[in-house]
């Protein structure tokens, strides 16, 4: 059955098929049903030089001077050639006369090694084209030219859709397609058909913090290399439709998060989870697990949760309500990826006991094999939030040291300094691992609050040493304040699954 999305979109085969006609006469462009041409294929109308970037503080005379210069040096690097658009690998980039807001975009693209370039969309930067016979830099991190063209390069590292999910590149030589489609600020990217960007939102890189423009010129980036462009066509995209595809956008990833739940404690009845894959039944962490029942440290508050019941640490103590794994949080030893979340209500500097406090934990059968958790720094003021994930004891901590004499940078941890938690409010935390004890691929831990990226965790080797029979995800270690809605998912979310799930108005009880 084909997805909502599916229906209202052009589909990818027809739209391959008929890119595939227009590319045997390049120089008379043929779009597809709904497109039209961008680039006649005989002369450089329709287009003009800018480097957005050499703009930057200029104002006046000044800024003016500028853009009449770039328009002169524009045709010195752009040429035609068989119904091609070349650059030279230098000079303004290409731009577009008109204007775009929602649309889709269809371009080919052929360049050389050792060049990269890019699109931009609505004048920000950008959809990435890379080398991808480069190999990955320590030095330059975020820097990833090995995974292939696609990515939303200039968003925040570690955000879904700053890298491709899939290297689809073609060697050089070949022509390559890209299918762009943006609504609002979300944008997805396919390359050579395969899905590299799924619905992720384009940051402002001019502006950051702020909402993008409604409307923008095309850039295509010159950076180095000579690249060739062909059959570069555009549908605009009404704002009916837009909504269409926004909905249902939507709707599929709630279904993806319905089907990657793993467990879903609500604490309205009890504190038995609602849902699982493997064991329903809450225990008390310790050497033996027995039932947990509440108690004067840990209270069931009857309407008192963000959604319907919660639960009310009231002291510190060592009542810490715990779940077995048995199939609901999914560890392996090939590789194992998850997310968790869940609210919490406290003010940290004003509720917490001294020491380290821990709302959440994800543990083994030794805390030397592996050890996942969220925590308040016990000395600072305001208190620290993190989230950390520590491997096996020799990769995390080789010279034996106490976890606070390892310098906050050298810790496999994201820490928020300011935090938004408060006694008024609810705060959504979601941490998210992907690829554990898998290093074929990139090993990443990732941070939301809010439905907001706080950090990545990446460039360590998350290899862990649990037996999968005594995996736990453990409650309220030594944390004082309010905790509802605990979530499972078998799979490290993506922004916008994380997005859906931040705005459910019941909470993951939507997703059973």
């Amino acid at each position: 059955m084909p997805t909502l999305v599916s229906r209202v979109v052009i589909g990818l085969g027809a739209v391959a098929v008929l890119t595939g006609a227009a590319a045997c006469q390049a120089d008379e462009p043929r779009p597809p049903a709904g497109f039209r041409a961008l680039f006649n294929g005989r002369d450089l109308t329709g287009w003009y030089g800018l480097n957005p970037h050499n703009l930057t503080g200029l104002t006046g005379d000044k800024k003016d001077a500028k853009l009449a210069e770039e328009r002169q040096e524009f045709p010195k690097h752009w040429r035609i050639e068989n119904g091609e658009l070349v650059n030279d690998g230098h000079g303004p980039y290409a731009t577009t006369e008109v204007e775009l807001g929602d649309i889709e975009l269809l371009i080919d693209y052929k360049t050389v090694p050792m060049a990269d370039s890019g699109i931009y969309l609505r004048g920000l930067p950008q959809v990435q084209i890379w080398d991808w016979n480069q190999p990955y830099d320590l030095k330059n991190p975020t820097r990833k030219p090995h995974l292939g063209s696609g990515g939303l390069f200039n968003n925040t590292p570690g955000t879904s859709g700053r890298d491709p999910s899939v290297k689809a590149d073609r060697p050089f030589g070949e022509w390559n397609q890209f299918r762009i489609r943006q609504v609002g600020d979300r944008t997805w990217v396919w390359l050579n058909g395969q899905l590299v960007v799924d619905d992720a939102p384009l940051e402002n890189y001019s502006a950051p913090g702020q909402a993008i423009p409604e409307k923008g010129p095309i850039h295509l980036q010159t950076h180095g290399g000579e690249i060739r462009w062909r059959n570069i066509f555009v549908r605009d995209i009404g704002p009916a439709e837009g909504r269409q595809i926004l909905a249902a956008a939507d709707l599929e990833k709630k279904a993806r998060l319905a089907q990657g739940l793993t467990l879903h404690a609500s604490f309205d009845q009890g504190l038995e989870a609602d849902f699982s894959r493997g064991d329903r039944q809450c225990y008390l962490q310790g050497s033996q697990l027995v039932a947990a029942v509440p108690n004067e440290e840990v209270q069931l508050v009857p309407a008192g949760g963000r959604f319907g019941g919660g639960l009310h640490f009231t002291k510190k103590g060592n009542t810490r309500p715990a779940y077995r794994d048995a199939g609901a949080i999914g560890y392996n030893d090939r590789r194992w990826s998850t997310s968790v979340s869940v609210w919490l209500k406290l003010n940290p500097d004003l509720d917490l006991e001294p020491g380290y406090c821990d709302p959440v934990q994800i543990v083994g059968d030794d805390l030397k094999k592996g050890f996942i958790f969220l925590e308040w720094s016990k000395d600072e003021t305001p208190r620290f939030f993190r989230y950390a994930v520590r491997p096996l004891f020799h990769i995390w901590n080789p010279d034996n040291v106490q976890w606070a004499d390892i310098p906050f940078a050298k810790r496999p941890m994201v820490q928020v300094e300011k935090a938004p938690f408060t006694r008024e409010n609810w705060t959504h935390v979601v941490f998210s691992l992907d690829g554990v004890n898998d290093r074929s691929r990139p090993q990443v831990g990732r941070l939301h609050i809010n439905g907001k990226l706080q950090g990545t965790i990446e460039n360590w080797d998350f290899t862990f040493g649990w037996d999968p029979e005594k995996v736990l995800v453990v409650l309220g270690a030594a944390y004082v304040g309010y905790l509802d809605d605990l979530a499972v998912f078998d799979h490290a979310l993506s922004d916008g699954e994380i997005r859906v799930l931040h705005g459910l108005t019941r909470g993951a009880a939507e997703l059973r």
